[in-house]
């Protein structure tokens, strides 16, 4: 008799028993360097061979980084198979904004006071050969042709290098130009976004750089949208939800000796009001 009550019992737990989706939270932090371009692939893999992960928040600290990496994180996001709804807190800008521009991202969003923009290139050359002549030290460059050493900081550019060197980042520009067309059609001021000048929070809207403007849980209420989930959270929400359950008594399955069906109405009750159920998540990695 008491076998088929915990039998009843247990066909009538509720659905949230069932393991929730996940909301991936994935953060790049800091200068795009070859470094973090293969920890964002490897990122990206594990989260393709997630199946329970249906959307991402992609959160940019970013003043930008070189070329090669830039590009190479923006390959990687790209692949992303769920939902990404890129997020902007404190600056995203120069290659910050280049790698928002994946295909997989659906959705930008930036805080109040996102720095955002200068979008272009730039390289720096720092030459020291003036003081080279002054302390009265010769450089000996042998080369196979004209631009070999282009780029030198122990000789004065000529005019062929200046221009070789401007053309290279010309190039460069415009690839940058054409990922953000790409994936931004709708540019209002295009003028103003090759002039690399930064956009302040809502000006990045205005210009078309961004969706909106809105704080994380904003960002996070929008990826939940997008991921088509109604059971869908961050690893930090089942934490707080594990947290919680664990704080609920656990319920005792042994009735009393007497009065078993009264005491079944109670435990339904008790299971329904969610006031003995317990569950943890168990997170299959971290990152």
């Amino acid at each position: 008799m008491r076998l088929a009550l915990l039998l009843l019992v247990c066909l009538a737990l509720p659905a949230f028993a069932q393991r929730p989706d996940l909301l991936e939270v994935m953060e790049i932090n800091g200068e795009i360097t070859e470094a973090v371009a293969a920890d964002v692939a490897q990122r990206v893999d594990v989260i393709n061979d997630t199946p329970t992960v249906k959307a991402v928040l992609l959160i940019v600290k970013s003043p930008g980084g070189g070329v090669s990496a830039t590009a190479e994180t923006y390959a990687a996001l790209g692949r992303l198979k769920p939902p990404v709804v890129a997020w902007c807190s404190y600056v995203c800008a120069s290659g910050g904004v280049y790698i928002l521009m994946a295909s997989s991202v659906k959705f930008i969003a930036v805080s109040e006071q996102a720095i955002s923009g200068s979008v272009g290139v730039i390289a720096q050359i720092t030459r020291f050969n003036r003081l080279l002549d002054w302390l009265r030290v010769d450089n000996d460059t042998y080369k196979s042709g004209s631009l070999k050493a282009a780029g030198s900081p122990v000789h004065e550019p000529t005019a062929e290098e200046r221009k070789y060197l401007q053309g290279i980042v010309d190039e460069f520009a415009e690839r940058f130009y054409a990922v953000v067309k790409q994936a931004r059609p709708k540019l209002s001021d295009w003028s103003a976004i090759k002039s690399a000048r930064i956009f302040i929070g809502n000006q990045a809207v205005t210009v078309g750089l961004a969706d909106a403007v809105t704080g994380k849980d904003g960002a996070i209420k929008k990826a939940k949208e997008l991921s088509g989930s109604k059971n869908i959270y961050t690893r930090e929400e089942l934490k707080k939800m594990s947290r919680a359950a664990d704080e609920r008594p656990a319920y005792n399955f042994s009735p009393p000796v007497f009065g078993d069906v009264p005491w079944l109405i109670e435990a339904l009750k008790e299971i329904r009001r969610g006031e003995t159920t317990r569950f943890a998540y168990r997170m299959p990695y971290e990152f």
